[in-house]
C-alpha cells in the first residue's frame, strides 16, 4: 500500500507536561548542563515532546511494513517561549505531505506543542524516509562495540580560545548504552539505534546513533551563546550521515550574522571531513 494516503491525517492531541524528572533524565542522556536548566527543560527537549506524538503515526495500521526502514532525514523546530517545567501541554502531529522516490516515502510530519491556554510553545517539521525494503545494502559485519565503550563529552582543549564569531568546540560520542539511555529519556525506541540485526535490514553497517541525540548537542553549543530558559527561536537540522557508538565527533559552530540582539549561527557535528549533522540556528534576543 502507498503511504500517499496518510496526507492530512492528525494524530492526538496528547495531553502531558513539561516532567521535572523527565526533563532532567533528559538532561542526563544528552549531557547538557544541569545547573542551567532547574526552571525549564532545554530546548531540544522539544526532541522528546516530538516523540510523544510520532510514535502513533509509526504504529499506524496503514503504515504497516513501511518502517523497516524509518530514517529522521530533516528537522525543523521553532520555539515560541521557554519550556517551564510542570507547565501542562498539549500535543498534536499531522502528515502534511507524502512523496515517494524509488520505492521509498518522504513523509512530513508538523507537530505542534501548547501550553494549557492553547499558547503555542514549539512548532516542529519532521521529515522521515520510510520503506519496506533496506536503504542500501550494509558494509562487512564488524558487530558492536563494547556497551560502555565509547561515551565523550569534553573540549577539545582548556587551553582553546575561541576566535571572535567562533563557538567552543567540544568532542562528543555516545556508547550504546548511551543510547539506551537516551531512548528511554526520549520516547525514541527505533531499533535501528539498539537492535544491530534490525539496523543491518534496514541497510545500516550497525546501530547508529539517534539523529536528534546529535542534534542536541549542536542545540547545547547554539544555547550557550545565549542566556536565560528560553535561548533559542529556531534551528533547521539537516541529517547527513550516520555515527556509530563509541566513534568520537566534533561539535562546533560560529556566529553567521548578528540582527537586532539576536544571532544567526552555522553549526556542524562532523567525524573528520565528513559532515554527520549541520544545522542554523537562531538565538532570541
Amino acid at each position: 500500500m502507498s503511504l500517499e494516503g496518510l496526507a492530512g491525517r492528525v494524530y492526538g492531541p496528547v495531553a502531558g507536561h513539561v516532567s521535572h524528572a523527565k526533563s532532567a533524565e533528559y538532561v542526563a542522556a544528552t549531557g547538557d548542563d544541569p545547573d542551567r536548566w532547574r526552571t525549564a527543560a532545554p530546548p531540544s527537549y522539544a526532541g522528546a515532546l516530538l516523540f510523544l506524538i510520532a510514535p502513533r503515526l509509526i504504529a499506524d495500521p496503514d503504515v504497516g511494513d513501511h518502517t523497516r526502514v524509518l530514517v529522521h532525514s530533516d528537522q525543523h523546530f521553532t520555539w515560541r517561549g521557554a519550556l517551564t517545567l510542570g507547565i501542562p501541554i498539549a500535543v498534536t502531529g499531522t502528515v502534511t505531505r507524502v512523496r515517494e522516490r524509488a520505492g521509498l516515502s518522504f513523509v512530513t510530519f508538523d507537530v505542534t506543542v501548547t501550553d494549557g491556554a492553547g499558547g503555542p510553545l514549539v512548532e516542529a517539521t519532521s521529515t522521515f524516509l520510510m520503506g519496506s525494503g533496506a536503504a542500501g545494502e550494509p558494509g562487512p559485519d564488524t558487530g558492536e562495540p563494547a556497551v560502555t565503550e565509547g561515551s565523550a563529552h569534553r573540549a577539545i582543549s582548556a587551553g582553546d580560545t575561541p576566535g571572535e564569531g567562533v563557538l567552543p568546540t567540544s568532542v562528543r560520542a555516545a556508547s550504546r548504552l548511551d543510547l539506551v539511555r537516551y531512548a528511554a529519556a526520549s520516547g525514541d525506541f527505533n531499533p535501528i539505534h539498539f537492535d544491530h540485526e534490525a539496523a543491518r535490514a534496514a541497510g545500516l553497517d550497525g546501530i547508529v546513533v539517534h539523529g536528534l541525540l546529535m542534534a542536541a548537542w549542536l542545540a547545547q553549543l547554539a544555547a550557550a551563546a545565549a542566556p536565560g530558559d528560553a535561548p533559542l527561536a529556531e534551528m533547521k537540522v539537516r541529517f547527513r550521515n550516520a555515527l556509530r557508538p563509541a566513534r568520537e565527533a566534533v561539535a562546533a559552530g560560529a556566529v553567521d550574522s548578528v540582527a537586532g540582539g539576536s544571532r544567526s549561527l552555522q553549526l556542524a557535528l562532523r567525524d573528520g571531513d565528513i559532515d554527520l549533522v549541520t544545522a542554523r540556528a537562531v538565538t532570541r534576543a
